[in-house]
């Protein structure tokens, strides 16, 4: 309990306890939980889409749930996610990228694709089909909370200084299981066990990912930490719609 709460802790602003003491290790432990947390946060987009739906127009409810995933966790893996973008794309070394990406102002490179990042998850979200759009508003906040955790195991901390992702990069190979036997779980209760094909998809991209950022920077950060919870989510509903085309393409 004490490391799910943790985990609650570090991925949401939801109110809970906060006084509990986190060692590095229950920090690491606490990654079993990520699918879970991601699960929860779905669930307040199922009941937004619930209530708004009766009222407004599908687009902008749609709209409305993606800034409540964004205020779930104050927008702490888009954050990350601009700055990582700004540090592959402005620095010429491995030490220049890591400053960029600590500089707390974003640039004009980073923004240009938060903003697309954002417009393909709310275009993939309205065009999905009627009958997938619970399951999807659901598991995919999960899919990118749990795309962190093997990405922790594959890598090493870039920085030799201690940061936010410190505590979470090569974490244990067991604690990565964990997190995907609970994934695996949710997805198959949520959108049938085909969508295990997408989860192994993902899991490619991430260690691709892994490879490219351990050339890039050395290794990971707290903000490619957010940049993977950001691709993860992004890449999960773009195939789940590519999924459900090919399915009615060969109906």
């Amino acid at each position: 309990m004490k490391r799910l709460i943790i985990a609650v802790q570090f991925l949401t602003v939801f109110p809970v306890k906060r006084d509990i003491e986190a060692r590095p290790e229950d920090l690491a432990a606490s990654m079993a939980y990520f699918p879970l947390v991601g699960a929860l946060q779905g669930a307040v987009l199922v009941a937004v889409y619930l209530l708004f739906s009766t009222l407004l127009p599908e687009s902008v409810v749609m709209a409305i749930a993606l800034l409540t995933l964004v205020l779930t966790n104050g927008g702490l893996h888009l954050d990350g996610f601009a700055d990582t973008v700004d540090g592959l794309a402005g620095g010429r070394d491995a030490g220049e990228r890591l400053r960029i990406m600590r500089d707390s102002s974003v640039g004009a490179i980073g923004v240009v694709f938060l903003v697309l990042v954002l417009l393909i998850k709310y275009l993939s979200l309205r065009e999905m089909p009627v009958e997938a759009r619970l399951p999807a508003l659901f598991i995919f906040p999960a899919m990118g909370r749990w795309a962190m955790v093997p990405m922790a195991a594959l890598s090493t901390y870039a920085r030799s200084e201690g940061g936010l992702g410190a505590a979470f990069a090569g974490n244990g190979v067991l604690t990565a299981l964990k997190a995907t036997a609970l994934m695996g779980a949710l997805l198959v209760l949520s959108a049938g066990a085909l969508s295990l094909v997408i989860m192994a998809l993902l899991g490619v991209a991430v260690y691709l990912m892994s490879l490219y950022f351990k050339r890039k920077i050395g290794g990971v950060t707290g903000d490619v930490f957010g940049f993977t919870s950001e691709v993860g989510e992004t890449l999960f509903l773009l195939m789940l719609l590519a999924l459900f085309k090919v399915f009615s393409m060969a109906a």
